[in-house]
């Protein structure tokens, strides 16, 4: 199959070619494609923290930046996890879903996606999603998604997306505190 060289490219938010992100990259490569995967999850999985776990007021919007904190909302940790493939030669992007809060709210719920065909099934694209640590009672026991969906109201959005959408960007670059942030995010795609 081939990929389009958007799936492998910097953009403003998905700054895979960020200093930090490369070297952090460069450390996480395994000897094999399949191993720097899941070093490049793992990492993202446990070591990029959410506002909502920690009470932060904190609003990033560039992967670099989600780094150098080291928290970030699923947006953004989704946009790291795609800068940090891009930047280890893997080719990512991002997916939506539309998710329901604990208040009704439906929301879109950022997540990636890595061309993986030697980890998928379906010998493509999987689906990976670092929002819950692996030690968080809320994780769902899946490798690559760690938040179940509660159907059936909330699911998968079929669009890939070599980058950000707009409409998360605006909301990310107007915030100014992360849980007035995680009251107000976007719920559909524009």
């Amino acid at each position: 199959m081939h990929l389009e060289p958007e799936f492998l490219a910097p953009t403003t938010v998905i700054d895979a070619d960020h200093p930090d992100i490369s070297a952090l990259a460069h450390a996480l490569s395994g000897p094999n494609p399949a191993e720097t995967v899941r070093a490049v999850f793992t990492y993202v999985r446990d070591r990029i923290s959410h506002p909502a776990d920690t009470g932060s007021s904190t609003v990033t919007v560039k992967a670099s930046e989600t780094l150098r904190v080291g928290e970030g909302i699923c947006h953004n940790q989704a946009a790291l996890l795609v800068a940090l493939f891009r930047a280890a030669g893997i080719p990512a992007a991002l997916r939506y879903q539309e998710v329901e809060t604990e208040t009704g709210q439906k929301v879109l719920h950022g997540i990636a996606t890595v061309w993986a065909p030697y980890l998928s099934e379906t010998g493509g694209f999987i689906l990976v999603d670092p929002r819950y640590p692996e030690n968080d009672h809320r994780h769902s026991g899946h490798e690559w998604q760690t938040r179940a969906l509660g159907h059936p109201f909330e699911r998968n959005l079929p669009m890939i997306h070599t980058d950000m959408l707009p409409v998360v960007v605006n909301t990310l670059e107007s915030a100014t505190d992360a849980q007035e942030l995680l009251r107000d995010l976007p719920g559909t795609l524009n």
